[in-house]
């Protein structure tokens, strides 16, 4: 039987088309992040109103899942922000579930569904904070971005590589080396595919050491090593980045989030030993 030491580090190592998915947490105990009554160990950040304030009712907890946007009318115009961890973490393995709702608002009616997840998130509270995302839109769920100073090595498909938003491309199927950010929002694009399904779909981030991994419904979608934090402030110094706050991001689209958990990989080799390089 393979060790749960062997399944996470396979986990970190995988390439596309590969089926990850739960099983990992064989030999190991994942602990939910959200606890599916109340937003213990979380606050929560909104436009116009800062923290821990919602009196939009943006913010439902029911059926053991958050449900954003429940109250507001179709089409109305809402605050935006995110539900935040009061901890900082790092060498993590983090998944949630997640399924669209019905209704759209403005300042994003016209545009596709959106939502995501920050990690890594550094600094003071902002609509778009510091950090790396996982990008929960619809047709680009998995997108890795760096805001404001993150940066990132990275693999691009060389067709798209002069692209304003480059598509993930493993080296071992011939993606290119390339640094994603270092200023303001820089996008990578998932791998090429449908990976999205209807109704409740798993998203997963692999974050050791230094190097991270987005994975949904058990496929490896986007990686990226040598996180670092450039700081124009200190002639374009950079510093590496392994650890930081999580947030759900809350952004004018009806959404469900539940099984919101995570499990230390502390005692697993750093993803930089053997990873795709």
């Amino acid at each position: 039987m393979m060790t749960a030491l062997a399944l996470v580090t396979s986990l970190v190592l995988l390439g596309p088309g590969q089926e990850t998915g739960t099983e990992v947490k064989k030999g190991e105990a994942w602990t939910p992040l959200f606890n599916g009554r109340d937003l213990t160990g979380w606050y929560t950040f909104l436009q116009k109103h800062g923290k821990n304030s919602d009196p939009d009712r943006v913010i439902t907890i029911e059926d053991g899942a958050i449900h954003l946007y429940k109250h507001p009318a179709d089409a109305s115009t809402v605050v935006m922000g995110y539900i935040g961890t009061e901890k900082e973490y790092g060498n993590y393995h983090l998944r949630f579930k997640y399924r669209w709702g019905e209704k759209k608002f403005e300042p994003r009616y016209k545009l596709k569904r959106d939502a995501g997840l920050y990690y890594h998130i550094l600094g003071p509270d902002a609509i778009w904070p510091r950090s790396l995302q996982f990008q929960v839109e619809q047709t680009n769920v998995g997108d890795l971005i760096a805001l404001f100073g993150f940066q990132l090595d990275s693999w691009v498909d060389p067709k798209t590589r002069e692209e304003p938003m480059p598509t993930f491309l493993p080296p071992d199927k011939g993606g290119e080396a390339r640094v994603l950010g270092g200023k303001g929002i820089a996008y990578q694009k998932h791998l090429a595919g449908e990976h999205e399904v209807e109704g409740w779909n798993v998203a997963e981030i692999i974050a050791k050491g230094d190097a991270v991994t987005h994975l949904l419904n058990g496929r490896v979608i986007n990686q990226g090593k040598n996180v670092r934090l450039v700081d124009p402030e200190q002639n374009g110094e950079a510093r590496p980045i392994t650890r930081g706050r999580i947030a759900l991001e809350i952004e004018a689209a009806e959404i469900f989030f539940r099984d919101v958990e995570i499990r230390s990989l502390d005692d697993t080799p750093t993803a930089g030993q053997g990873q795709v390089k």
